[in-house]
């Protein structure tokens, strides 16, 4: 079932995953990425997992199956998103216009009308009884 609440931006996501990676492997996690420029980190990670990122069952089903012994790379924890939950559609509302009774009063007038005319031709191809 979609529900809003579940959703959130790829850097929003990005955030949500590494704050909890940080808390899972603690000065493992922080040292993996120690040498390495944050910003290319972070873009890699958000071009590798993209969509994945924006859905927030998806992401906890991945960190609740990473190996608990070392941190993921991007690749592997996109193939964890994967094995996740179906991203679901979100429903679209089909809103139809309803006649005002003024439309409706200007409808009912105009089918009498047309039925009348319509009698008043055929009345001459009617067979005699």
């Amino acid at each position: 079932m979609w529900n809003a609440n579940d959703f959130c931006d790829a850097d929003s996501g990005f955030d949500y995953v590494f704050s909890k990676m940080n808390a899972i492997y603690g000065a493992t996690f922080a040292n993996h990425w120690r040498d390495v420029d944050s910003n290319l980190v972070r873009q890699v990670w958000i071009d590798e997992c993209s969509r994945g990122l924006t859905y927030r069952p998806k992401m906890d089903y991945a960190l609740q199956h990473m190996n608990p012994d070392r941190p993921p790379s991007a690749l592997a924890f996109k193939k964890l998103l994967i094995d996740g939950p179906r991203i679901p559609d979100k429903p679209e509302t089909l809103i139809t216009r309803q006649p005002t009774l003024h439309e409706r009063i200007a409808t009912e007038k105009a089918k009498v009308e047309a039925l009348a005319k319509l009698r008043e031709m055929t009345q001459h191809l009617r067979m005699p009884k």
